[in-house]
């Protein structure tokens, strides 16, 4: 393996530049099958032999990336995080409220349908209490749900959002019945007869989920 670090090369810059392509392709390759091989076997399951052999590379190309499995794991459920953020900032004040909440189970949606399985992982993690991500979810998501919890209470109080409604848990009911489309897609699978849930079938939930969700948030005429 090359032990030279990304952009350290001394050539020209087109040799940088394959350089650091090679390098992302790599590190790119070794994230999807970790994200395979976390999601089938958990990360006390996991091994890095497994994630190595996943992505045909060595475990040595892995450490050059990542000191540890942890690590590996840590990355993973950090980039979830900083999607789910990036949704969650959909939900701004430029926006009307009715608009904010169709754009965020929109992208939230399309998030579970193209990335179940990373799903599947940060759901394991908290099933287990959290304990890898726990702090960073402390440190970075409970003050940006406070702030997106306090802008809707002030929709509130602007008679723009339904008083019934809780600023927070409509957050969490929001994020929830989008992500059981990830989460649970298995059981919804067997009990709609098929072996893998179709684009209508994501169309058809997003739609009862935001006339659902409209129809209890927003205040009636």
């Amino acid at each position: 393996m090359d032990q030279a670090r990304p952009g350290r090369d001394h050539g020209d810059e087109p040799a940088e530049a394959g350089a650091r392509e090679k390098t992302t392709n790599a590190e790119a390759k070794i994230l999807d099958a970790a994200e395979q091989v976390f999601a089938q076997y958990g990360f006390r399951g996991a091994t890095t032999a497994m994630i190595a052999e996943r992505a045909g590379v060595t475990k040595s190309n892995i450490y050059y990336y990542h000191r540890s499995k942890e690590a590996l794991y840590r990355a993973l459920l950090n980039g979830i995080l900083k999607v789910w953020a990036d949704t969650l900032r959909l939900i701004d004040e430029d926006k009307s409220p009715e608009d904010c909440i169709r754009l965020y189970l929109r992208r939230k949606m399309e998030f579970s349908r193209a990335r179940p399985q990373l799903s599947r992982i940060f759901a394991n993690e908290i099933i287990s209490g959290a304990p890898h991500i726990g702090d960073q979810i402390a440190a970075a998501t409970r003050p940006l749900l406070e702030e997106k919890a306090a802008l809707i209470a002030r929709w509130i109080e602007e008679g723009r959002i339904s008083p019934a409604v809780n600023p927070t848990f409509l957050i969490f009911m929001l994020w929830a019945s989008t992500q059981a489309y990830a989460d649970f897609a298995a059981q919804m699978q067997i009990l709609l007869g098929k072996t893998k849930l179709e684009p209508a079938d994501y169309d058809g939930a997003l739609d009862t989920i935001t006339a659902v969700a409209l129809g209890g948030a927003l205040p009636r005429d």
